[in-house]
């Protein structure tokens, strides 16, 4: 996993002045003028959504916040003693066992602590602290679970569950206040599902089979430098089509290595183009669900976010081609 890792992480290192540095310099400008901002208009929703909410007071935590930390208490603390039964049963060493057993019984008493800190400091740090414990078991679940979609929506179902208790919210509040939340994201989720269509079309249609088929032969017949580059420009363009790393991968890998066999141009050359390729242009590519998402969750229109970071893309387009050339003539590490 870490071969060439020393290369890689000076381009890592590189790319990401240069981006902070781009996105500061823009901050600045803007916070001088807010006027320059290209969402100005866009962002008076936010600006009116903190204005009313700098007046609310940190309330006292109610009896039903306690409820919901005593019985997520009881749940946490019931999954622990089975982890530990489990893993101590085992006749033999049970890795995901242990895993389980030392990722509940860390959680666990995490939240009993933070939890009770933050009730007393009032209801809103409970709700945070639900939310930091729900990003938690999130990354914990997908580690050593192996969660999926499912699992996924119904620990954030939960979390929007006892929220809403947390705050002494009845029912029918909650659900509103759900409901809410859903409209902010529903056109998000059709452009999701229509950007996912194109892709299906593309897979099922052998479109993307042709495409790799005549980059190939074009790519094939050209000096270490030459090809390497069109490798890493291609990758950026396939990109914008397929934003799956590991589909492109699978895709587009084989193919590559063969090119570069043939060309005398190392494996690790080969899968830094694909690293580099495979990150800038999803910043921009409208096939991306995360990126869709999060501009429609945040106010965003595509088209003034294009104007703003097609400018920013091609800077790092070209440093990470300026990056890639000196791995032609290295010797990275293989193993």
């Amino acid at each position: 996993m870490f071969s060439g890792i020393e290369y890689r992480f000076v381009m890592w290192v590189i790319i990401n002045i240069v981006g902070i540095g781009y996105v500061l310099i823009y901050a600045k400008k803007v916070k001088k003028t807010p006027s320059k901002s290209l969402v100005h208009e866009e962002d008076g929703y936010w600006r009116k959504h903190i204005s009313e909410n700098q007046s609310v007071a940190i309330q006292k935590s109610t009896k039903k916040a306690w409820i919901t930390y005593v019985l997520l208490s009881c749940v946490f603390l019931f999954y622990t003693i089975n982890a530990l039964v489990t893993y101590y049963k085992a006749d033999s060493y049970d890795s995901t066992a242990y895993k389980s057993m030392l990722f509940l019984s860390i959680s666990s008493m995490l939240f009993l602590l933070f939890g009770y800190i933050t009730l007393r400091k009032g209801t809103q740090y409970y709700v945070l602290n639900v939310l930091f414990f729900t990003i938690l078991f999130l990354v914990g679940g997908v580690v050593v679970y192996k969660w999926e979609l499912l699992e996924i929506a119904s620990l954030f179902f939960v979390m929007g569950i006892v929220s809403g208790i947390a705050m002494d919210k009845r029912p029918n509040e909650i659900v509103k206040l759900f409901i809410t939340g859903a409209k902010d994201i529903l056109s998000a989720a059709l452009v999701v599902g229509l950007a996912g269509g194109i892709i299906v079309i593309l897979e099922d249609g052998k479109v993307i089979d042709t495409i790799l088929y005549g980059v190939g032969n074009s790519i094939s017949g050209f000096g270490k430098v030459t090809t390497l580059s069109l490798m890493y420009g291609f990758q950026s363009f396939l990109n914008m089509i397929i934003t799956s790393g590991t589909a492109k991968a699978a895709l587009i890998m084989p193919i590559l290595s063969d090119i570069s066999d043939m060309v005398g141009l190392s494996r690790q050359a080969t899968v830094t183009a694909f690293h580099i390729g495979d990150g800038f242009t999803n910043l921009i590519t409208p096939t991306s669900g995360v990126l869709i998402g999060v501009l429609e969750i945040a106010r965003i229109p595509f088209g003034k976010w294009f104007k703003w970071a097609l400018p920013f893309i091609l800077i790092l387009v070209i440093l990470g081609w300026l990056l890639l050339i000196p791995t032609v003539t290295m010797n990275l590490p293989a193993y």
